[in-house]
Parts: C-alpha cells; structure tokens; sequence
C-alpha cells in the first residue's frame, strides 16, 4: 500500500523519529492494515531523501515496539494495530529517596508520552542487580541502568545491547566504552565543591568525611576526592565510619553522605547547644527541598539531578552514545 510520508526539517524532532511516528499515523488512521508491507528502505531514502541509516534506525524503533516486524528476504510488515506506540524502558535505581525522584520525574517528563519506563530497584545486591538485568534482556527497547556498587559489575552491564544502554549516575570505567553514560564524577565534584567551600571551612580545626556504608552507597571516588584536597591544602582531616566513632567536638565541620547521619550530627547539636555555622560546620551530600529549611539551611555539595534527567532523556530520543559527566553544584548555608 502507497503511504505519503512527512517528513521536517523545521524542527527539533530527529528524523528517525519522525518516520517512525507517521507510520505509526497511517497504522492509526487505517491506511495500514495488519499484514501490510511496508516501503522498503531503499524506496523511503530514495522518495524521501532521508538516509539509509535514519530509515533503519526508525524501522528498528518500530520494531522494538512490537509494532512491525521483519520477514526475511522479503522486507518489514505491520506486526500490530493494537499498540501504545511507545518504547519500553527499563529503568534500573539502586534505592528511590528524595533526590532519585527529581532524577527520575525529570527523566519521565522529558521523555514525554511515547515511552514507557518501568523502574525497578536492586537495593545494593548485586545478586539482584544481575539477576534484574538478566530476566528482563530483549524485553525492551532501552535499558538504563544505576551500578551504585564499588565491585566491578561490567559482566552483567555488558549482556545489554551497547546501542541499548544508558548508564547513569555512577560511570562503570572497566565497561565496554561504546554505550551511553550521564555520570557523576565524584571525586573531582568533591575536590572542586570543597575548594569552592574552603573560605567556610576555615574556621574549623577539623574535617571529617562520614563515610557510613550501612545506609548509603558511598562511592570510592568520594573519599579519594576529600582526600586530595585536604592533603593539597593542608587540612587536618579524617575518614570515619560512623558519627560515634568521629567523637564530634566543637571546631569540627563534617562531610555526611547519608541523612541519618546528618539527623544525627543535628541531634547531637541541639543535644549539646552547639550553633550550626559556628560551634561545628555540616556539608551534605545530595540536595532535596528539605535541607533549603532543615535547622535554618544545610550547605550541600549535590548534582543537578534534574538536569542529568534532562541529558539521560537526550541521549535516548537521539542515540548518543556519549561519556558525559553531570554538573555538580555547591550550596553555602547556614550549616557551614
């Protein structure tokens, strides 16, 4: 069956996407019917003068939605009429709190209508992890995944397809390099947040990084990273497991991953009448709207989840299969 195709170059859309939603158009409208054959790809790069590549890529899209499927030799056919029309993605977070929901909304709203995520959690097991991953390959279209593990997980990571694959959040450097990736880089964010905060922090006679393992993933390159900095700038420091165990005292500013040690580094404050911002200083790892209000404002050194959001969803509607580190900010509050 003869189907007019539109295609624009007016707009932002990439074209593999915009064939693919007119012959999604013509399956709505009637025009093609189950069964029916599609133009071939050399019949759409010739009329339309679109690339081989766009018309592949757009074809592949398709199918991947279950909305046609090939015959080989003979070309590709509408599989289905009953269909959403959105691509399935498979969304793979350690754990959801405050700040994974800004990632993940920002995620969602950008992608828009025409995809599905379906999100799932490993909880910090990589059995489970693993396992997530393989119980749900070929099931589809897109698989983005948060390794929030300091062991090497590139074994499961590369059974996904690299043109399928986004990794977020925590970059896997032993990896295949051809895949997708919005990352943190954290030991360079906390060196430079901590540099940024040097004139705060110099009222402190201490620094101390909680590195708390039982409530958080705490990656290595967080440690590494206040490491460097307080050796470069002669800063007394240390790294302890727990707020016990660094005996907090007045002229201490902390660095805290997790908010239960943040509540308790409060706690402790308020227990003993210390002022936050002049008896002991806090930074937090990781913004969320209550640390703008907790105890007057807490100082943070956070990515733009938002913003990695916003990229992840780019990466997926174009296929760019890029390293990109997300940007990392520095709050100064009351707390510091």
């Amino acid at each position: 069956m003869a189907i007019k195709i539109k295609i624009s170059d007016q707009t932002s859309i990439p074209k593999y996407e915009q064939l693919a939603n007119e012959i999604i158009r013509h399956i709505r409208a009637g025009r093609l019917a189950l069964g029916d054959k599609l133009p071939s790809i050399h019949e759409v790069t010739y009329n339309y003068d679109i690339s081989r590549d766009t018309v592949v890529m757009a074809y592949k899209v398709l199918k991947e939605r279950g909305i046609i499927s090939a015959k080989h030799g003979k070309g590709f056919y509408v599989s289905s009429t009953t269909f959403s029309g959105k691509l399935k993605i498979f969304l793979l977070f350690d754990v959801m709190n405050g700040y994974k929901e800004v990632l993940y909304r920002s995620l969602v709203d950008s992608l828009g209508p025409d995809y599905q995520v379906d999100i799932y959690f490993h909880y910090y097991n990589i059995k489970v992890f693993e396992q997530l991953i393989a119980n749900n390959l070929g099931k589809y279209g897109f698989y983005v995944v948060m390794p929030h593990f300091n062991e090497d997980v590139s074994e499961a990571v590369n059974l996904i397809p690299r043109d399928k694959l986004l990794i977020i959040d925590k970059d896997i450097l032993s990896a295949e390099s051809d895949y997708a990736a919005v990352y943190q880089d954290f030991e360079n964010d906390v060196y430079d947040a901590l540099k940024e905060a040097g004139p705060y922090l110099k009222k402190y006679s201490n620094l101390k990084f909680i590195s708390n393992h039982n409530f958080q993933f705490i990656p290595d390159g967080m440690e590494r990273g206040f490491n460097n900095f307080c050796r470069e700038h002669k800063v007394k420091h240390k790294v302890f497991n727990d707020i016990d165990s660094s005996v907090p005292s007045k002229g201490d500013a902390f660095l805290v991953v997790s908010d239960h040690d943040l509540i308790e580094l409060i706690k402790i404050s308020l227990k003993k009448k210390w002022e936050l911002g002049k008896d002991i200083g806090i930074v937090s790892y990781d913004d969320t709207p209550l640390k703008e209000i907790l105890s007057g404002g807490i100082s943070v050194i956070s990515t733009d989840f938002r913003k990695m959001g916003e990229t992840a969803s780019g990466m997926i509607k174009n296929r760019t299969f890029i390293r990109k580190a997300n940007p990392y900010i520095f709050i100064q509050r009351n707390s510091l």
